[in-house]
């Protein structure tokens, strides 16, 4: 709201010398001139301060603070160059005192009312007495007064502060209420997040209770399968294999699950050789490549160090590094590659050439149950992205240059020597 009423008051800035420059017509009083300069300047002040506050990023209502330094003697300035308390703009009082209402606390709006309040009886005073002889300009057939009566003016003095007391109390009210409305609404919607979360977590609490009673019914059934193999030949063997196998995949689906389901334990965390874990992770999979055709290679480069927990960052890798040899074709090669990012932190690139991800599905393979695999669980980049934020850091995606994808692994800086005693851990 602070932000559009600042768009509103740049926008209307120009008026309040327009109307002070009509005095000016057919009017050669040279303290209206000066009226007009200084209102010019205080528009040009407050054109400044304005400008300011809409490239903070968060509006602080202390800002306010510097409005009335602006605002309030331009009030004065124009509306004594028009004729005092007989200025066409003295209505403006108005919404002035209810959009300060709105817009801040109600202690600094009624103290902005007393200010406006005690301007316009300066106005009222230099009217009555007739202080200034050509108060009125020519414009308005000069002079002290415009013709109207003690009693009419006296009338219009005592209105007006009755509007402007009015409209603070409306503008308060109005403000209030808002204020309400959004606290109930949020009180709300933070009832419902808690009831949510706790159906969540216990949903989540009875499917990981669930999948770990069938993990013994499922070894059960493969072992007796693999027993009954032993004593059968031909088709009914072929069949037990095919049981196995739909068994093992059962189990490794389930295992997903239950990682995915269990809260993240606390990191252990250490001065770890990301060089060295990729070149860890590459031979753990020389096999599975060899058997698919596929190059894997590890790309040398300087030594590269980052504060992390060994076993999670790996276990990071080593999904991303399956899914990177599932994607490749016979032929290609798949490249783990680390380095130190300029802010001292670690980044680990695993490339394919495989035929990637679309725009629309690059993200969405994050959440839970979103596979591209046709046997996929849909778990595991949602569990690894869940633990290298744990870290502090990231895990995405992005198509790689000449076709494939790369996975991009970021982990923060190094905590300094004060804040984390340095200790060595190998992967």
């Amino acid at each position: 709201m602070f932000r559009q009423v600042t768009k509103v008051l740049s926008f209307l800035s120009p008026l309040p010398v327009v109307m002070g420059s009509l005095g000016l017509i057919g009017d050669t009083s040279a303290w209206r001139r000066w009226c007009v300069a200084l209102a010019l300047g205080l528009v040009l002040v407050g054109l400044g301060v304005a400008l300011s506050w809409r490239r903070q990023p968060v509006v602080s209502h202390e800002q306010g603070t510097v409005l009335p330094l602006v605002a309030f003697p331009l009030f004065t300035v124009v509306n004594l160059s028009l004729g005092g308390l007989e200025s066409p703009l003295i209505p403006l009082v108005l919404p002035v005192a209810f959009a300060t209402a709105i817009l801040f606390p109600p202690a600094r709006a009624r103290r902005w009312v007393g200010y406006i309040l005690a301007l316009v009886g300066v106005q009222a005073a230099v009217t009555f007495t007739g202080a200034v002889g050509d108060l009125v300009p020519a414009l308005f057939r000069g002079g002290a007064r415009a013709g109207h009566s003690d009693a009419l003016l006296v009338t219009m003095l005592v209105v007006t502060t009755f509007l402007v007391v009015w409209a603070n109390f409306i503008g308060t009210t109005m403000r209030h209420t808002f204020r309400g409305m959004v606290r109930t609404a949020l009180d709300a919607r933070d009832e419902a997040l808690k009831a949510h979360e706790e159906r969540v977590r216990s949903l989540t609490t009875l499917s990981g209770e669930i999948a770990h009673e069938l993990k013994n019914p499922l070894a059960s059934v493969k072992g007796l399968a693999a027993m009954i193999a032993r004593e059968v030949e031909g088709r009914p063997a072929e069949r037990l294999a095919v049981l196995r196998r739909e068994v093992d995949r059962m189990q490794e689906i389930l295992e997903g699950f239950l990682n995915f389901s269990r809260p993240l334990l606390p990191l252990n965390e250490a001065h770890v050789p990301l060089d060295g874990l990729c070149r860890q992770v590459a031979e753990l999979h020389e096999g599975m490549a060899g058997e698919r055709g596929v190059g894997l290679r590890v790309t040398e480069g300087p030594p590269v160090e980052a504060w992390c927990d060994a076993r999670k960052v790996r276990q990071v890798m080593i999904d991303v590094v399956q899914n990177a040899l599932d994607a490749a074709p016979r032929g290609t090669t798949v490249e783990l590659q680390s380095w130190t990012t300029p802010g001292g932190g670690g980044r680990v690139e695993v490339r394919d050439r495989g035929p990637g991800l679309a725009d629309e599905v690059r993200e969405r393979v994050f959440e839970p149950g979103i596979t591209t695999k046709p046997h996929g669980s849909g778990l595991g980049l949602a569990l690894s992205r869940a633990l290298m934020r744990q870290h502090g850091g990231e895990l995405s995606l992005r198509a790689r240059e000449g076709g494939g994808c790369v996975a991009e692994l970021l982990l923060p800086p190094a905590p300094t020597l004060a804040e984390a005693p340095r200790k060595e851990a190998l992967p």
